[in-house]
């Protein structure tokens, strides 16, 4: 419990600092910079630490190719930031949780209580109120929208990302499955980065340095969850960490003044509030 609200404390931090940075870089810099930085942070702790790398040939393709699917789940998460309001994006893409807690369920045989169930429920339920903006019904949708489109792709991939992060980090220790996979997650989006080209505006050097900082505390937080699904449950970790929207939603509020429409800011309510069960039930 206590790693998953370590790891709810790094991804919320670099969720709010991505929202920021993004709409100065641009999603696919700020993605490419951060996970270049979270790397090389990784790289820092092997070296200090020395894990044994006891790595069988199928685990490490499995594990290259979760790094792949997380690199997917970055690039939407990112896009939705740099397009969408982070009080919405972030709630929605928090809700991975109820993927990673349903796998988890069914191939880990992990068992929960009745309130964790009842925080999923009520955080996919939060999740469609949160994507629908009451007052467009019949009306073209809004830019910010959008966002909440990518903000939805993310959190599937999120969801199966975290799990698999988990339970190779059960099977081979946390720190070589967390750096084999974000090995993978960088090579993948290198090539997404020289496909694309985009380019670092003058006089971004301090987002660019922001966007170091994003990536060293995602991979901290990255590195608790690893941990802490190492030592216990998927589940119950993956339901601890999911509170870091909190982070990011105050943030938007608070310092980007974002204002989310009535029935989206009920639906953001209940994401919490289902968060907060599932690491409570935890």
């Amino acid at each position: 419990m206590i790693y998953g609200l370590a790891a709810a404390l790094g991804w919320g931090a670099g969720d709010f600092g991505a929202a920021v940075v993004g709409r100065r870089l641009g999603s696919v810099a700020t993605v490419v910079i951060a996970q270049l930085a979270g790397l090389l942070t990784l790289l820092l702790l092997v070296l200090a630490v020395r894990p044994a790398w006891n790595v069988p040939a199928g685990t490490m393709a499995g594990i290259a190719a979760n790094g792949i699917i997380a690199a997917a789940a970055y690039l939407l998460l990112y896009r939705a930031l740099e397009l969408g309001p982070v009080a919405l994006v972030s709630p929605v893409v928090a809700a991975y949780a109820v993927i990673t807690i349903a796998l988890a369920i069914a191939f880990l045989g992990e068992a929960l209580p009745g309130i964790v169930l009842a925080g999923a429920l009520t955080t996919v339920g939060g999740v469609v109120l949160t994507t629908a903006d009451l007052r467009q019904l019949g009306r073209p949708g809004r830019f910010r929208q959008v966002g909440l489109r990518y903000a939805l792709a993310s959190m599937a991939l999120f969801g199966v990302a975290t799990f698999f992060l988990g339970r190779y980090s059960q099977e081979v220790g946390w720190l070589p499955s967390l750096t084999l996979s974000r090995i993978s997650t960088m090579a993948s989006l290198v090539v997404v980065w020289l496909l694309v080209r985009p380019p670092i505006r003058r006089g971004a050097a301090g987002a660019v340095l922001g966007a170091i900082v994003v990536g060293v505390a995602d991979v901290l937080g990255g590195s608790a969850y690893a941990r802490g699904a190492e030592l216990g449950f998927v589940s119950v970790v993956a339901a601890a960490s999911a509170t870091f929207t909190l982070i990011p939603v105050a943030g938007g509020v608070i310092f980007l003044k974002e204002r989310p429409a009535p029935s989206q800011g009920v639906g953001v309510l209940l994401v919490v509030a289902g968060l907060l069960m599932l690491g409570l039930g935890g």
